[in-house]
């Protein structure tokens, strides 16, 4: 049965669908990396982890709407999002977006390793609400890297921009540390499950591509 103790349940469920129908339209053409999965599957399980893991509403419906200003218009997209959602829920989703380049009109991220140092410098001053949000991100995309390469192995890599695992070995190593401590105290079980999914990532490297725990990769700040 569901609980229905004040402050477990959402407060607005039509604020929740009417975010499910703005990412179903947004994303409707979007696929998962490499597989015939609709991308929304992964937002709605961003929003179901951010429930399960004590988050409100309005953090729920950001973790919905957290790719859509990276993938679909950038600061035009946030504009959208803001008249439509209103400022809270804007500002998660863009504290969630590590470029606001509006590609779908050919502008250009930063390079990968500068966007993704640039982003963990910016989560650590992050606060605890828009950490959760992030947390339950990182923990759905580890998760699906974890089942995907107990599967096929280290060809998944082929699916990424950035095709060397010690790349995302540092990036989700520097997301563990800097948000796994940022939500310990809200949400504990959320931040051991981040804990452990790295750890299965980092048990498959070490067993299929030793070489890539060997010399651990950083990115050049010189």
């Amino acid at each position: 049965m569901a609980e229905t103790v004040m402050g477990r349940n959402p407060r607005d469920m039509a604020l929740l669908q009417q975010a499910i129908d703005y990412v179903g339209r947004e994303h409707a053409d979007d696929l998962r990396k490499g597989t015939n999965i609709p991308y929304v599957a992964h937002l709605w399980s961003v929003g179901a982890l951010v429930l399960e893991h004590g988050g409100d509403d309005h953090q729920a419906a950001a973790g919905l709407l957290h790719d859509v200003v990276e993938d679909h218009g950038g600061q035009r997209q946030l504009d959208r999002v803001r008249a439509t959602f209103g400022d809270d829920i804007a500002d998660i989703v863009a504290a969630l977006s590590d470029s606001l380049a509006d590609t779908e009109k050919g502008d250009q991220k930063p390079p990968w390793d500068v966007r993704k140092q640039t982003y963990l410098a910016h989560l650590g001053r992050v606060d605890e609400r828009i950490a959760l949000v992030s947390a339950c991100d990182k923990l759905h995309n580890l998760r699906a890297i974890v089942s995907d390469y107990r599967e096929i192995g280290p060809q998944l890599w082929d699916r990424f921009k950035v095709h060397d695992p010690a790349k995302h070995l540092w990036y989700y190593t520097s997301l563990v540390d800097t948000l796994a401590p940022k939500v310990a105290g809200q949400a504990p079980g959320l931040a051991v499950e981040l804990i452990r999914s790295l750890d299965d990532l980092r048990t498959l490297l070490a067993t299929k591509e030793p070489g890539s725990l060997a010399a651990p990769w950083s990115p050049d700040l010189a």
